[in-house]
């Protein structure tokens, strides 16, 4: 299922030129870019995919198409974008998972991150909420781990899916603790939130901004958040990191360019994105989201992305987790 957003005009022919951006006539000739997203619109991918055309835009004069290409977890809009021709007609915006967790995941991936893709920058991050709900009568860490301890089969913790980040961060937080608990997962966070809040479940890992209703509504309580510092989202919450828990997993999102996109090119894009980042607007419609603005440049990116994706394979293998097709 696919939708497209139009953002802004059409560039005049021959702006590439103006600008002394690389593979000008391919840049003049096509002045579109599609930010392609592998969910459904209305979620905060989309969201974000939004704000970046409209950087684009604003920033390069390019009209911007955000098309929705779902299914797959998301890979269907990776491989799309792989395909694409490196002229910056075609850009990806996607959460880390497709980059750092897949590979690990995925029997048959077919696209590998470090090669088929050019890093253009981090747009936003945020963090994972560690939440339990009212099964458990506790109101922080320490109180979570000590019933825990007691509380056999009830000992269980919901994500939005199997082979999912939150999925792998309530595994690393369970052999932290040293109490098994097990992984119920649900197709998407609401449902999980939903089954948290109702008792059915003890404890869950999702966005912190999916649980931050319930939370000051006092029907689940956040005990810990998976940055390295505090979230500015839930005032008072520690991070598991502060807890003794040696768990340091935000949550990010970034814009990816074909490879062998000229540098040149991949540094306009990203300029005209981290201008718009900066100012208040954007800023304004991430906090909405629970994100701040992390723009960062290629190598740092990579860096990250790498660092990642060597902290989930053994954390994987380890859960006995089976890789799926």
């Amino acid at each position: 299922m696919r939708r497209r957003h139009m953002l802004g005009a059409a560039a005049p022919l021959g702006l590439g030129l103006a600008l002394g951006l690389p593979g000008t006539a391919a840049w003049a000739q096509a002045p579109t870019t599609r930010v392609v997203v592998g969910f459904a619109p209305g979620g905060s991918v989309d969201a974000l995919a939004r704000l970046v055309g409209d950087a684009l835009q604003t920033g390069l004069g390019r009209t911007a198409i955000v098309e929705n290409r779902t299914g797959a977890a998301g890979r269907l809009a990776v491989e799309q974008v792989k395909a694409a021709p490196p002229d910056g007609s075609m850009l990806l915006l996607a959460p880390q998972g497709p980059m750092t967790l897949f590979p690990h995941v995925f029997r048959n991936l077919r696209y590998d991150p470090g090669r088929d893709f050019v890093p253009v920058t981090r747009v936003a991050s945020g963090d994972f909420a560690l939440t339990i709900g009212p099964m458990v009568p506790a109101k922080d860490m320490k109180g979570f781990r000590a019933w825990l301890k007691t509380a056999g089969d009830k000992a269980s913790y919901g994500s939005p899916g199997a082979g999912t980040i939150p999925h792998f961060v309530g595994v690393a937080i369970s052999r932290q603790l040293g109490v098994p608990m097990t992984h119920v997962p649900y197709r998407g966070s609401a449902l999980t939130m939903n089954d948290l809040a109702g008792g059915q479940i003890a404890a869950a890992v999702s966005p912190v901004t999916e649980a931050l209703e319930l939370h000051k509504a006092g029907r689940v309580t956040i005990i810990a958040t998976s940055g390295s510092t505090r979230t500015p989202f839930v005032a008072g919450v520690p991070t598991l990191k502060e807890l003794g828990i040696a768990v340091d997993v935000p949550l990010w999102f970034a814009v990816y360019a074909p490879a062998a996109t000229p540098p040149e090119l991949v540094d306009k894009m990203r300029q005209a994105i981290h201008a718009a980042l900066a100012t208040p607007s954007a800023k304004d419609k991430l906090a909405l989201m629970g994100l701040v603005p992390s723009p960062s440049g290629s190598a740092e990116l990579l860096v990250v992305q790498r660092r990642e994706s060597d902290m989930w394979a053994p954390l994987v293998q380890a859960s006995g987790f089976t890789p799926g097709d």
